[in-house]
């Protein structure tokens, strides 16, 4: 990357981390730039999570953290672009932490697992790269168009059966008293 690229990185990452109070005062009190401050931060958390040290938390927080903050704006603001761009985050991002929940014991030990981790969410919740909405459209939306009525079908069943079993609950503890 050539020293122009990177500073045109480096201003436009001023302009974003000057719309946010908090490193606007810790540029204030440090007499360090935001950006500094923030690749800093950025380079010891992509150690830690390198060198798997509280590699699940952080990539956690990631994954929640930042994704949760612009799903708000997102509500927030008139368009319906990028509602639907942090729905569809949320629909992937929910198939992988179930998938992961499943396959955890295995991927553990699975060499710089966290790294890894960190970088696909990076790539599923960056609007700039729009990965979520890929793995979305090319996976998950013909996986679950197809199999819809099967779904759906089984939803209704759960539905069924725990209204089913919350009312016997009831009547139970109803008749206990």
């Amino acid at each position: 990357m050539s020293s122009d690229k990177f500073q045109q990185y480096l201003k436009k990452l001023d302009v974003e981390l000057s719309k946010v109070p908090v490193a606007v005062e810790v540029e204030r009190r440090t007499g360090l730039p935001k950006t500094y401050i923030f690749g800093g931060i950025g380079a010891f958390f992509t150690v830690l999570i390198f060198l798997n040290i509280w590699g699940a938390l952080l990539t956690n927080l990631l994954g929640f953290l930042y994704p949760a903050y612009a799903s708000f704006k997102a509500v927030e603001s008139p368009s319906k672009l990028d509602d639907t761009q942090w729905l569809t985050y949320w629909v992937v991002y929910a198939f992988f932490s179930v998938a992961e929940f499943w396959t955890d014991t295995l991927l553990y030990w699975f060499p710089f697992y966290y790294a890894f981790k960190a970088a696909l969410i990076c790539y599923l919740a960056l609007p700039q790269f729009r990965g979520a909405q890929f793995v979305y459209t090319s996976f998950l939306r013909p996986y679950l168009a197809s199999n819809e009525r099967v779904v759906d079908s089984n939803f209704a069943k759960l539905r069924t059966n725990a209204t089913s079993a919350a009312a016997d609950f009831i009547a139970d503890e109803v008749k206990k008293d």
